[in-house]
């Protein structure tokens, strides 16, 4: 008789802190993020201070979208253990993600004053001033992560991303290349390559590129919008059209793909659609227009200059679209 088989997270089963840490990671690797999480609060709830099954609980709950409680998790590790580099990068990872990059530069720092040869620390270092406008430093930081890991895909994408902002475009090119050379099927690499091309006015060729990403992740948005933007420049507006309401279905929230398909809508006599589609995109500029003076207004009350300034240059930017 073949034995009975046990649930991962069989509760009944009686398992060390270790176990259940071990099991987390597994179920994380699958992508089986909710579970992972149980995973790791049961590993909490045999030993509260173990280090790394805080870290990951936090990595779980990042995955999840929730980057407030990821923070508390990390903080929570780094009382115990103030030199986990870990704790450090994942919390610089989910401020980040909540677009607190001052914050997330200040954590890389520490990292680094612990470890100056952690090439995470390095390349979340390279993010985090990139996303203040400091692209020269960016691609600094990012070559001493790659000076580190060679073959550190991540960080060739943001390196390339800064170079970019540089207008270093031939560079830029040669780094998404490098990237997909390692690893041909690296989403973000494709991507950026594509977006790279489209604003070099080389609309064929990031097509290509836009298609190779699809095939990875057939409903990205981001994807979609960007390739009905290229397909709309060399006048394939039926194509367009088609990638357009594809990405606005999937991101309702993106004005520059609704503005894209009032164009392409125009130009094919879809008179209707084309006005309804400049509608959104003005009710999605004016919605974002007060977001950001009351966010900015708010930044500066606080004392937060810089933060305000650039919540200010967005809004001028939507303005100006």
């Amino acid at each position: 008789m073949a034995p009975e088989l046990i649930s991962p997270l069989d509760k009944t089963v009686n398992r060390t802190a270790q176990d259940w840490y071990r099991e987390g990671l597994s179920l994380g690797r699958e992508g089986r993020h909710d579970e992972a999480l149980e995973a790791f609060s049961l590993a909490l709830e045999a030993d509260p201070s173990f280090v790394p099954a805080l870290v990951a609980r936090g990595f779980a709950l990042g995955k999840l979208g929730k980057y407030e409680e990821e923070i508390l998790c990390c903080d929570k590790a780094l009382e115990i253990d103030p030199e986990c580099i870990d704790a450090w990068n994942a919390k610089a990872f989910a401020l980040g993600r909540l677009r607190r990059f001052e914050e997330k530069a200040e954590c890389c720092e520490h990292a680094l004053a612990i470890d100056p040869e952690n090439a995470v620390a390095w390349n979340n270092w390279g993010v985090a001033l990139g996303m203040l406008g400091r692209y020269d430093e960016e691609v600094r930081c990012c070559e001493r992560a790659l000076s580190l890991r060679p073959r550190y895909l991540s960080a060739w994408v943001n390196k390339g991303y800064a170079l970019g902002k540089l207008n270093r475009y031939d560079e830029e090119i040669a780094c998404y290349d490098r990237a997909i050379k390692i690893y041909p099927y690296y989403f973000a690499a494709l991507l950026n390559k594509g977006i790279s091309l489209a604003h070099q006015k080389r609309h064929g060729e990031a097509i290509e590129l836009f298609d190779r990403a699809l095939a990875i992740e057939p409903d990205h948005p981001r994807t979609l919008y960007y390739k009905g933007f290229s397909l709309s420049c060399i006048s394939r507006h039926e194509q367009a059209t088609q990638c357009l309401r594809r990405s606005v279905t999937l991101d309702p929230t993106n004005a520059e793909a609704w503005v894209v398909l009032s164009n392409s809508c125009f130009m094919l006599g879809k008179l209707d659609e084309s006005a309804r589609a400049f509608d959104q995109a003005y009710y999605i500029d004016a919605r974002e227009v007060r977001y950001g003076v009351v966010k900015a207004m708010s930044l500066l009350k606080s004392g937060r200059f810089d933060d305000a300034v650039r919540s200010f240059s967005e809004v001028f930017g939507i303005l100006l679209r």
